[in-house]
């Protein structure tokens, strides 16, 4: 019979326009000579003809156009479209010569009708698993119906949806469908020729009795081998011994890899004839199961709540794949050493502490409130004021009592002698450590690449042990600062509690508090060289992008200035995050920072934390309820004041544990950075990276492997990781707390009007011009005087407070970044304002009052007159 609608997969040659990339495939493997069952196509000419003849166009246009339907409403969706093809009419020829076809092949017996669309197994979109396949059909009406089902596969919503996201057009879409005969098949399985999720070096077979499908469908456990690419030595977690073609399956793999040119998703059965390949296709997802995002955000699902505060510091922003594999092991094997340390590791067991969605870290706010709850006297609202700054049950069954008991009773565990000595005496440990390996000046290029692999692990075990050190000095310090609110609170009630915790930690951490010590550092350069030598200012602050050349030429004391410079420089590490970006990448910023020091300014300093305790305690020795209390206690030492006293120091001792852990650990983190770069320098020199930029695209085993001469991943992979991330950071900040899909909670309305209320973190008043930056990059238009406002910061925003006029954030508590710095630099602060950066427009008047948490909108006209 000839065809018109139809070819048979000989190897002499398709266009996947006309078969579809699945079909184009099978063609190429024939061509080359791989054992591929008889197999025809029914092309995309008959799918667009029965479309045509059909009238289904309207229908479609409709799905192309319309919206997405809710997840609710998915089955639903694709039923209807199954059904609009499964009742469209088809003219005569065409179903005459489906019919001839199939009959041809089910005279030989089953056969597997499988989808094979014109936009699928492109390099960098697989449609892995997105469309229809139907086995051991028998009937030919059973046969056209299933052809049927595929045409309507290449619009169910699941594949809109993966289309879109993709960023794939559906012009000109087409379906083609595969006749193949079934494999008799004794084994059948899938196999990758890099396993995609463990080590690229290995090949990851999978394999069932019987049929493939029963695999696929998870009715069966599969068989599973790992095979070495280099020697083909097999380990497995199943009985091999029924397997002795598993060395044979892996050549005929690894040949077609090399035919094909990219790691290839190989499906395949041993018959009687022996091995045959069913299908293959390049493996462009890493991990299966991420197909919308970059491959390593947590999957969606279950019933925990998360939150992004109090981790969006540690891990800023949307993390790419390499910081992100790099950190976040580290973070969270801190968190359950901290609760195995309070006795509450039971908590967490199989379940994540640290998760990533949309490329941006979040903490696991149901572990942390039923790990406080586990707790005498714990309470799940205190986690949630100290994370988001409020209760999300304001009137739940906790007295005002009882609000501080977590954090009494979690700071009596670290309040004693001896928790005090472990803490601080591990912060010098390491920080000693850190600043031993820093000078070493290790010639990296030296070092052959398992050296240099050794020499990355010592300094990973160090970073692991820093990570815990912080964890458990910012959990003591939030117990210990929140104590001494409590404290002071009952004396003089919570508002005032608030404000002199406030004062009494101020000023305290000039040195070890990682953004001011990194600016006073500077600033003392800056005193010594710049500040009465008028022609090294002048440089200094021109602008100019030329102005280390100028300060160079200015002789003897230029050359000085810039040498300390560039070790104070490196001695900072890494701006933000363990492995980042550092300092010295982006040293437009050092300048920058020096500069403003030669800006003069009437910002008042910080408060005194010495001067402020002297103040409260005169104070408190006024009030008659104090005095009446004493008497009454017969105190001839008034006990109170002893106990005041040792609240501030062990509230300031934790607060300099956390910052010194913290200034450590970035330290260390401009190490590994170095390393970082040495690698991809290597691999770039190799050609296995064509930018050496592209390194954080990649997971920390994956750029291991790569350096051990593996190629885990392809540019193709790399871009649509890329395309992933970018994605994400256009997607903005996650919700303030979310269970499941970020992307499924409904839109809240922005909060507006005159006056708008936060968490009063520093005070001072100021008023001022608004400027809205939701990046650090956005920074370089930021006007002196004007009030940040912004989602959150980190260290790296530092060099931003030496500008700004006052903060507005919406994020952000007592003990972080920006309360810190900004109490340090006297800049008053307004922290966890709710839509911040939606409401507040760049070139606003603002007057924000860092006592009482008020922000005062200025309407144009009144700022106009002023």
């Amino acid at each position: 019979m000839e065809y018109h609608y139809a070819q048979f997969l000989d190897g002499h040659g398709s266009v996947a326009t006309d078969v579809g990339g699945k079909a184009s495939s099978l063609d190429r493997l024939v061509a080359d000579g791989f054992p591929v069952p008889r197999a025809a196509v029914i092309t995309a000419r008959a799918y667009r003809s029965f479309v045509r003849d059909a009238a289904l166009e309207p229908f479609l246009k409709e799905l192309r156009e319309g919206p997405l339907p809710p997840a609710d409403q998915i089955v639903a969706d694709r039923e209807r479209v199954e059904a609009e093809f499964l009742a469209a009419p088809m003219a005569a020829d065409l179903e005459e010569e489906i019919l001839g076809l199939v009959g041809e092949f089910l005279a030989i017996g089953p056969i597997a009708a499988r989808s094979s669309a014109t936009a699928e197994d492109m390099v960098n979109a697989s449609f892995a698993g997105q469309y229809e396949t139907f086995l051991g059909l028998t009937a030919p009406d059973e046969a056209l119906d299933a052809v049927r089902r595929c045409w309507a596969s290449l619009w169910s919503p699941q594949v809109r949806s993966y289309r879109r996201r993709e960023g794939i057009g559906e012009d000109d879409l087409a379906m083609a469908v595969i006749i193949q005969s079934m494999a008799d098949a004794s084994w059948a399985g899938v196999l990758f020729t890099r396993d995609p999720q463990g080590s690229a070096l290995d090949i990851k077979v999978e394999a069932v009795p019987g049929l493939g499908d029963d695999l696929v469908s998870g009715r069966v456990t599969p068989h599973g081998f790992l095979i070495d690419r280099a020697t083909l030595v097999i380990r497995s977690r199943g009985d091999r011994s029924r397997l002795g073609f598993l060395e044979d399956l892996a050549r005929v793999a690894l040949r077609i890899e090399n035919r094909a040119g990219a790691p290839q998703d190989i499906e395949w059965a041993m018959t009687r004839k022996g091995i045959q390949i069913l299908q293959a296709r390049p493996i462009t997802v890493a991990r299966p199961l991420a197909i919308h995002d970059d491959g390593f955000d947590t999957r969606v699902g279950g019933s925990d709540e998360y939150t992004p505060r109090g981790i969006s510091e540690m891990l800023p922003g949307v993390v790419p794949p390499l910081l992100w594999s790099i950190n976040a092991p580290m973070l969270e094997d801190a968190f359950r050493s901290l609760f195995d340390a309070i006795g509450v590791s039971g908590v967490a067991e199989h379940r994540r502490i640290i998760g990533r969605f949309r490329g941006r870290a979040t903490l696991n706010l149901s572990v942390l409130r039923e790990a406080a709850v586990s707790l005498p006297g714990g309470s799940a609202a205190e986690v949630e004021r100290q994370y988001l700054g409020r209760a999300l049950d304001p009137d739940g069954d906790e007295s005002e009592a009882s609000s501080g008991n977590l954090f009494k009773r979690a700071a009596a565990a670290f309040r004693n002698w001896r928790a005090n000595r472990v803490l601080a005496d591990e912060v010098r440990l390491v920080t000693h450590a850190v600043h031993g390996i820093a000078e070493l000046d290790i010639n990296l290029a030296k070092l052959p690449a398992r050296r240099l692999l050794r020499y990355r692990a010592r300094i990973r075990d160090l970073a692991w042990r820093i990570y815990a050190t912080e964890v458990a000095a910012s959990s003591a310090a939030a117990a210990a600062y929140r104590a001494l609110e409590v404290q002071i609170g009952r004396w003089l009630g919570d508002a005032e509690g608030v404000l002199w915790a406030q004062r009494l930690t101020a000023g305290t951490l000039a040195e070890s508090s990682v953004g001011a010590g990194r600016v006073n550092r500077l600033k003392d350069i800056y005193q010594r060289h710049v500040a009465d030598t008028p022609a090294l200012q002048a440089a200094l602050t021109s602008g100019r992008p030329d102005r280390r050349e100028r300060i160079a030429a200015l002789g003897a004391r230029g050359e000085a200035f810039l040498e300390e410079v560039d070790l104070c420089v490196r001695a900072f590490g890494a701006q933000a995050v363990y492995g980042g970006r550092t300092w010295n990448e982006d040293l437009l910023g050092v300048w920058n920072q020096l500069s403003a020091f030669a800006r003069p300014g009437d910002r008042e300093p910080g408060v005194d934390s010495e001067q402020s305790l002297a103040e409260l305690i005169e104070l408190l020795k006024q009030s008659r309820r104090w005095q009446f209390k004493r008497i009454i206690t017969g105190q001839l030492i008034d006990m109170r004041l002893r106990m005041l006293r040792r609240m501030v120091d062990e509230a300031t001792l934790y607060l300099r544990c956390r910052e010194e852990a913290k200034s450590a650990l970035l330290v260390l983190g401009g190490t590994e950075r170095a390393v970082i770069f040495e690698m991809a320098n290597r691999l770039t020199a190799s050609g296995h990276l064509a930018y050496s930029g592209d390194v954080e695209l990649f997971s920390d085993g994956e750029l291991e492997q790569m350096l051990l001469g593996a190629e885990p991943v392809f540019s193709q992979e790399l871009e649509r990781r890329r395309r992933a991330l970018n994605r994400a950071k256009d997607a903005g900040p996650l919700p303030e707390v979310f269970q499941g899909d970020p992307d499924q909670r409904t839109a809240e309305v922005v909060q507006s009007g005159p006056v708008m209320q936060g968490w009063a973190a520093s005070p001072g008043v100021v008023r001022a011009k608004a400027r809205v930056l939701t990046s650090l990059e956005e920074g370089t238009t930021l006007e002196p005087g004007e009030i940040i406002v912004a989602h959150s910061t980190d260290p790296s925003w530092t060099p931003l407070f030496l500008v700004a006029g006052g903060i507005v954030l919406e994020e952000g508590g007592p003990l972080s970044h920006a309360a810190i710095v900004a109490r340090e630099f006297g800049l008053p602060a307004v922290l966890n304002v709710k839509d911040a950066t939606r409401s507040i427009t760049t070139g606003e008047e603002l007057l924000i009052d860092g006592s009482s948490g008020a922000i005062r909108r200025i309407p144009a006209r009144e700022s106009a007159d002023a």
